[in-house]
């Protein structure tokens, strides 16, 4: 008689959604801890098609003196996922822990990078709690595409009507009028529940899952429009003070030391409707310069005192020239630069978000609330149920095989030129292995949405000049890595340095990196799909294994990562908290009368 039982893949099943509310609580907020508890009673349950249903509303600090409002959201590309820190899974009720994933939120943010393309960008979108591109807010002076400037059909806030003319201040207190409840149904990115074999519940006394939620300063993003640090040349442009565009040198223009209480903007970057505008009523605002010279570096210093906008409207009586957004405010803008603003030549002046910049402190907040695993219950004929707990009884043993991640993290200070990290792995059947340098610093919320001393992503020219990551703490950076190299198993893998010069300067792609990368993702099962992120969110991968069943002992084989810094030009900027997933299948060894995991 064998040992295991054996499945038979020919049997008729039929399938059921089951709801399973959290246990702990109806309302979850910044470090909360959600519980969910799926019973024996689901005896077989599909944990890739099961899903984590919960509705997130958002809320901004009330209007002060020094605090304006401001759309925000979550991250563009992970959504609702950067709501959670870690996970455990455990048998019964915290019986055997049966997976453990901590830097949830990281390791979707490179799945989603990574793996990615159009379809999958509008998928995530209707679930996920994800942005996508939209065309009517797209930049027309050379910035680069941008999901995070979506005011047409974002899950955090009502898009403003079709009205030519907005008087009314964005709510902070109402969800129900502006911040509204987004509705997530999320698949978790963890072994067990990307897992397509079905799981035996009825072995293991239930599943317990164990969430914990991320902190409010690390998961809001403010829209890329209004933000000086981002991409400048999508900020709405000033045009005059009279929206007439033959006067706009005489009339229109807005002296050295002069004020206005209001003023038009140019009709690029599609701002040709009050809905395309990213700005709210009530939002604090200022000017910063650029110039159109693609080569030009520009000062990306903040040029005028600060207003607040009291009317955002389109005005359709601009005597011999086309319809223009005029906006009113409370308090007047005052030129500081020296110069006179025409809107015609040299510098250009483009209105930015002052808020929070300029605020003493700004701290967002979220509020998760009815919380429900969807559980996928299998439905089994009774013979086959029979028997396999016949086989149990008898002796025998089922193996559950799944793919996981073990988090082996690491701190590099700035200074540390040339760091070897090691990696004390213990899996026996590793395949991967995946590296995320993110930037150590604890930002307040204040600093995250203004991205004002966050990690500078691009070259420094272009339409994206002021392009800071506001991603910070969520994807891994470069920051001036010349070379990296692995030694494990008494052996320098590959035989020589893999050279990461390009990416450092932000002016291209390294051929091998893009290699060793390829083939780490794919046998963490990762698809490659797009490697468009890679300046966004960068990272070092290593294939331990080759195809599709190939495993590799990582056991007692003294991983260590070699990493230089020694340009002294892009030398590192950032303190770092290097993420090192080992992508690894383990096993869980279900016996009559006990449970082991074997990793």
């Amino acid at each position: 008689m064998s040992s295991f039982f054996v499945s038979s893949d020919k049997i008729k099943v039929g399938q059921t959604d089951v709801s399973i509310p959290s246990e702990n609580g109806l309302d979850y907020r910044p470090g909360g801890r959600i519980e969910l508890y799926i019973p024996p009673t689901s005896k077989f349950v599909d944990l890739s098609q099961s899903k984590l249903k919960m509705n997130v509303s958002l809320a901004v600090p009330s209007v002060s003196s020094t605090n304006g409002v401001q759309k925000v959201q979550l991250d563009a590309e992970t959504g609702l996922h950067s709501l959670i820190r870690s996970i455990r899974i455990y048998s019964g009720r915290k019986t055997v822990l049966l997976e453990e994933l901590e830097g949830y939120d990281i390791l979707s943010a490179l799945r989603f990078d990574y793996e990615t393309n159009d379809t999958l960008k509008g998928q995530r979108a209707l679930v996920d709690g994800t942005t996508v591109y939209d065309q009517s807010t797209r930049g027309t002076q050379g910035t680069s595409k941008t999901p995070q400037n979506n005011v047409t059909s974002n899950p955090y806030f009502t898009k403003v009507d079709g009205n030519p003319a907005l008087s009314v201040s964005f709510a902070t207190t109402d969800p129900g009028y502006d911040f509204h409840v987004a509705k997530g149904e999320l698949h978790l990115n963890t072994g067990l529940f990307r897992n397509e074999a079905v799981f035996p519940s009825l072995l293991t006394d239930g599943i317990f899952v164990e969430i914990l939620l991320q902190d409010a300063r690390r998961v809001f993003r403010s829209l890329d429009g209004p933000n000086r640090n981002r991409r400048g040349l999508l900020a709405p442009e000033f045009h005059s003070t009279t929206g007439i565009d033959a006067n706009r040198a005489t009339s229109g223009s807005l002296q050295n030391g002069s004020a206005m209480s209001s003023f038009y903007l140019t009709r690029g970057n599609n701002y040709t409707a009050v809905e395309n505008v990213p700005f709210s009523v009530g939002e604090h605002i200022t000017f910063m310069s650029q110039s159109y010279d693609p080569d030009a570096t520009p000062s990306g210093s903040i040029n005028a005192s600060v207003g607040r906008i009291k009317d955002i409207e389109m005005d359709r009586s601009l005597a011999g020239s086309v319809d223009k957004i005029k906006i009113t405010l409370h308090a007047n803008v005052s030129n500081t630069t020296g110069e006179s603003w025409t809107g015609l030549a040299g510098a250009k002046y483009f209105m930015v978000t002052a808020n929070p910049e300029t605020a003493t402190s700004y701290d967002p907040t979220y509020t998760i609330s009815d919380v429900e695993m969807i559980v996928k219950q299998i439905e089994v004929p009774d013979g086959y149920e029979a028997s396999m707990m016949q086989m149990m009884k008898e002796g025998g043993t089922m193996n559950y095989d799944y793919r996981s991640f073990t988090n082996y993290r690491y701190s590099q200070l700035q200074g540390d030129n040339v760091a070897n990290i090691r990696l004390p792995l213990i899996e026996s059947r590793a395949t991967s292995i995946l590296c995320v340098p993110t930037d150590a610093k604890a930002y307040s919320s204040k600093e995250m949405l203004s991205c004002s001393a966050t990690y500078r992503i691009n070259s420094g020219i272009g339409g994206d000049n002021f392009n800071n990551s506001a991603r910070s703490g969520l994807t891994g950076i470069c920051d001036g890595l010349q070379q990296y190299q692995w030694i494990y198993d008494g052996k320098i893998n590959p035989s020589r340095p893999i050279d990461t010069k390009k990416i450092a300067d932000r002016d291209s792609i390294s051929q091998q990196w893009t290699v060793e990368a390829e083939k780490a993702l794919a046998m963490a099962d990762i698809e490659p799909l797009s490697f468009r992120a890679f300046q966004d969110n960068f990272f070092l991968g290593r294939a331990l294994a080759l195809g599709r069943n190939a495993v590799y002992d990582a056991r007692g084989k003294d991983f260590n990562l070699q990493v230089e810094y020694t340009d002294q030009t892009n030398g590192q900027t950032k303190d770092k908290l290097w993420n090192n997933y080992c992508a690894h299948l383990r096993r869980l060894e279900i016996k009559n009368g006990g449970l082991r995991v074997v990793v």
